[in-house]
């Protein structure tokens, strides 16, 4: 597997040894007019388990391309799957493109609102479309979540031209089963038809099909290729080579693996020397109280998933080498990011897991977990881990479930300063590949049909050194979901999180010396507050947020750590 690793490492010495364009000229102008574009996203990701973010597991192509390419360390999405998904395909807010809400999250308050219908829907032309449209082969292989009970809903009717697409938003990672009983069976698709799943692991199978694609395209023109992963998603499943990687990596438990993390953040200056490691949740017990059983077998459910991102980075590697083995890597954007942060939810006592788990044989003794009959939850108090220093994790608009990794990789890239620091969000992410393939939305009207304008914005000249950051000190943008709501302005954060996680009041957070979200300054600056209150009902207005009643929500419980029962 390393081989890729050695090989990877020889192509950016001869990167970083290449001659740096001027800076005044900018990524655009040192690439080809049209270069090629690889998206790649992981599911379920937390900030802190990359290599180059203190984590332990290894991931030597990220790592490499995080010292070689850009590194996003402000870079926000949306707290779950779909709603990110949507935003960075159309650079439009999810409350205009359809998924105000998640399809599986719909409620009955939910239906027939414009915004809220689940999927993407018709107001809308992706990034694909329009890369489509000025000569890009569009290649999609993965995790879609953006539509499937009509084909019109598709990848395939959005914009890409091959698509091998995981429909659902999870399914197993060795075969075609689905999540739960409301879900037995996973969909896919291929070129918009129906198929049925080939073997292999999840990772492993669509990388396979992203290189057969892009190597049956045509040679002539570029491509935009949309990599998107279902690892590290539940069920937490690898293969078993990688997982012996990691047998004894979490031995020491999560409250070690944490504090280590965070004094590798420290080392890296990824953190301020003066931040402390927030404490453990209190419904996470300290490990030194659960039973040796308890220990061993959390152990192990880490080490899966250590090893689900240790093979998404291997199959980074694949791709990268094929590349270069194509002379395709030097005019190649490469983007890497996470779509929300790590998930705390163990649903293995809700009913339509237990049904699904009672149907399909699932063995989670210890020597089993891993396996693909298996079937493991993250957890919260690995999850903690995951987020290190960052407050909370997937579904929630606090730092942990919204500030992931983004890279951004190209030879043109390659400098000293190489850490953009200042905010960014997936809304931007759409303008900047289109900006970077001189590409241009049509704002209005796409095709016949209307189409809402993108909120977000080119990140190119801030990549570049054009600019010292992509918003004005005064911009604001602002997020919400599942009625938790969050404003960012400067170095300013207003977040407001419904119950029963906290009391339902807005916070303000400055982030620059407070990233762990630790000390409310509303009653300290009640004047930046108000700023940010006035723009976000402004947000609200425009995009047509509903306000969500405050007894009904999605996600009703606070997540707590679940004992395996075996």
């Amino acid at each position: 597997m390393r081989s890729t690793l050695v090989f990877i490492a020889m192509i950016l010495l001869v990167v970083g040894c290449s001659q740096e364009p001027e800076r005044e000229e900018g990524l655009v102008s040192a690439l080809n007019p049209r270069p090629n574009i690889l998206l790649i996203v992981a599911d379920d990701l937390g900030y802190g388990d990359i290599g180059f973010n203190g984590s332990e597991i290894e991931t030597p192509n990220l790592d490499l391309l995080a010292r070689s390419g850009l590194r996003f360390d402000q870079f926000h999405t949306l707290p779950t799957c779909s709603p990110t998904r949507s935003m960075l395909l159309t650079g439009v807010d999810n409350h205009l493109n359809g998924l105000g809400t998640m399809k599986e999250d719909k409620l009955p308050h939910h239906e027939g609102l414009p915004g809220y219908q689940g999927y993407l829907n018709d107001h809308t032309v992706t990034v694909a479309e329009l890369l489509r449209d000025v000569g890009y082969q569009t290649y999609m292989s993965g995790k879609w979540h953006l539509g499937m009970e009509e084909k019109q809903r598709f990848p395939s009717a959005k914009g890409f031209s091959n698509t091998f697409a995981l429909l659902n938003g999870g399914a197993n990672h060795f075969n075609d089963l689905g999540t739960n009983a409301n879900v037995p069976k996973a969909s896919y698709t291929e070129n918009g038809m129906p198929v049925e799943r080939p073997e292999g692991y999840s990772s492993d199978l669509f990388t396979d099909k992203l290189l057969e694609m892009i190597e049956g395209g045509d040679k002539q023109s570029p491509f935009f290729a949309y990599l998107s992963f279902t690892a590290p998603h539940w069920p937490v499943q690898a293969p078993q080579d990688v997982i012996s990687k990691y047998e004894e990596a979490y031995a020491g438990g999560w409250d070690d693996v944490r504090s280590k993390r965070f004094e590798r953040m420290k080392s890296g200056g990824l953190v301020p020397r003066e931040l402390d490691l927030p404490a453990r949740s209190i419904d996470v017990p300290a490990w030194n109280k659960l039973s040796e059983r308890e220990q061993k077998n959390e152990a192990r459910k880490m080490a899966v998933y250590a090893a689900m991102v240790d093979n998404l980075d291997a199959n980074i590697g694949r791709v990268m080498q094929y590349l270069e083995s194509q002379g395709e890597l030097e005019n190649t954007v490469i983007v890497f990011m996470s779509d929300n942060g790590a998930d705390p939810y163990d649903r293995s006592q809700r009913n339509a897991y237990q049904e699904y788990f009672e149907a399909t044989g699932v063995n989670n003794e210890h020597e089993n977990m891993g396996a693909e009959n298996s079937y493991l939850f993250q957890g919260l108090g690995w999850a903690q881990v995951s987020s290190v220093h960052l407050k909370h994790y997937k579904f929630m608009l606090s730092e942990g479930g919204t500030r992931v990794p983004l890279l951004v990789y190209n030879k043109a890239l390659v400098s000293d300063e190489n850490v953009r620091d200042q905010f960014a969000s997936v809304a931007d992410i759409t303008p900047t590949l289109l900006d970077l393939a001189g590409a241009q939305h049509p704002g209005t009207e796409y095709q016949g049909k209307p189409v809402f304008p993108m909120r977000g914005r080119s990140l190119v000249d801030y990549m570049t050194g054009r600019s010292d950051s992509a918003y004005a000190a005064d911009e604001a943008v602002a997020f919400e979901l599942f009625g938790n709501a969050s404003i960012y302005m400067g170095e300013w954060k207003g977040l407001r999180l419904r119950e029963p996680w906290e009391p339902a009041n807005w916070k303000l957070y400055n982030l620059a010396n407070d990233p762990s979200e630790s000390i409310d300054l509303s009653f300290s600056e009640p004047e930046v507050l108000q700023v940010l209150l006035d723009k976000y009902a402004t947000y609200e207005n425009d995009n047509g947020v509903v306000d969500e009643p405050s007894d009904v929500t999605a996600y009703p419980q606070v997540p707590r750590y679940r004992s395996l029962s075996n």
